[in-house]
């Protein structure tokens, strides 16, 4: 908890039960580098938070297997 890693990628079957909007949030977050905030079992979650104006922010948070970061 705490380590930073890269999104290497996002499993197509989370972005095609995504609608449109959140699938592209989603997909930017690869190439990101971002802090875990937990692991469970084999999987470490990461989030990324977007400033819509206005005072309005959105987050996305994924659980992400091994292969699918890298230690930043």
């Amino acid at each position: 908890i705490g380590s930073k890693v890269r999104v290497l990628r996002v499993d197509s079957r989370v972005l095609d039960s995504l609608p449109r909007k959140e699938r592209i949030d989603v997909q930017s977050m690869v190439g990101e580098v971002l802090e875990v905030f937990e692991i469970r079992g084999s999987l470490v979650r990461v989030e990324k938070s977007w400033n819509r104006g206005r005072g309005k922010t959105e987050y996305h948070m994924l659980s992400l297997a091994g292969e699918d970061v890298e230690i930043a």
